[in-house]
């Protein structure tokens, strides 16, 4: 039997994304089917000045039945917490761990949440925001229903800033990956969870950390609980999915590691992709849409590399 953490129902009352349900026997679950193989005919990898490449140390991959999920970590906002997602990765610590709470249109929630194991891991300190940053940002290029101001990080993510508050943060768009916690801000410790659907209001309240750059469709996939039922943990005799490794992508063998490349904000070409986002000029629509950005409506473009 495995007990969860305390939780709080999924609502704008939201204080925390922990857990509390009494998990039954886990269950067998068939082995992941491999993932499609590259295409003999792709065209050759070229290096482009408007993307980055994501570093194997950054970079976290989530073995599931469904397939392999890919986050880059944010060392530059949640060095802590990235850091802890690493140490977790490399003590196998996860493996065999469940997406136990996982409710359609909010977040899926994986992690230890009862278990003497977690002694080992203190509680982090929130790193929720932080005071406006001399790094680059590229403004959205028009306004925000949450902030005075959003846009991109240097390295991509979908951020915000407030010139008044003199603060910037990550945002729960779509793939965010974030730190769960008790009402506590500095109880972080060995859960996370993915955001299924835009959950702005969470913003500045958990740490963002990380992102999925590939296999969201694999986080779709997740089995769903019942969010009227223990606020979406997945009930006894049924387990949720499990993660069947968790890697850091650097410590694969070469010829086993991802690589991705992923446009980089302040270039000509990120201006072109997000006016052909904001500007529908095409044919089918009869009626043209207003010239206006969600934040989380639209990701930077990435792509794999080998």
């Amino acid at each position: 039997m495995r007990l969860t953490l305390k939780h709080v129902a999924a609502s704008a009352a939201l204080l925390a994304l922990g857990a509390c349900a009494q998990l039954g026997a886990i269950t067998p679950q068939p082995q992941r089917a491999p993932d499609a193989a590259p295409l003999a005919n792709a065209p050759a990898y070229k290096p482009s000045p408007d993307y980055r490449p994501v570093l194997d140390e950054d970079m976290i991959l989530i073995e599931t039945v469904h397939g392999t999920i890919v986050i880059e970590l944010n060392n530059d906002f949640a060095p802590t917490s990235a850091q802890r997602m690493r140490e977790m990765a490399r003590a196998n610590f996860l493996d065999g761990e469940y997406f136990y709470r996982v409710i359609d249109g909010f977040v899926a929630q994986a992690g230890v949440q009862h278990d003497e194991r977690m002694t080992d891991w203190p509680k982090l300190k929130n790193e929720n925001d932080r005071s406006n940053s001399s790094a680059n940002f590229t403004a959205l290029g028009n306004g925000d229903l949450f902030s005075p101001s959003v846009g991109h990080s240097d390295d991509a993510f979908p951020m915000a800033r407030d010139p008044f508050m003199g603060r910037e943060w990550l945002l729960h768009c779509p793939g965010a990956v974030a730190m769960a916690r008790d009402e506590d801000p500095d109880t972080g410790s060995t859960e996370f969870y993915i955001v299924l659907d835009a959950q702005r209001y969470l913003d500045r309240n958990l740490t963002v950390f990380g992102r999925v750059i590939d296999g969201f469709q694999y986080v779709q996939k997740l089995e769903r609980g019942d969010r009227s039922i223990e606020s979406g943990v997945i009930q006894a005799p049924r387990t949720g999915d499990k993660m069947l490794s968790v890697r850091v992508n650097a410590d694969l063998p070469p010829n086993q590691r991802r690589a991705y490349d992923v446009m980089r904000p302040n270039r000509p070409a990120f201006d072109a992709f997000k006016t052909s986002k904001r500007v529908r000029n095409e044919a089918f629509f009869y009626r043209k849409p207003p010239e206006v950005l969600d934040i989380c409506g639209f990701e930077a473009p990435v792509r794999r590399s080998n």
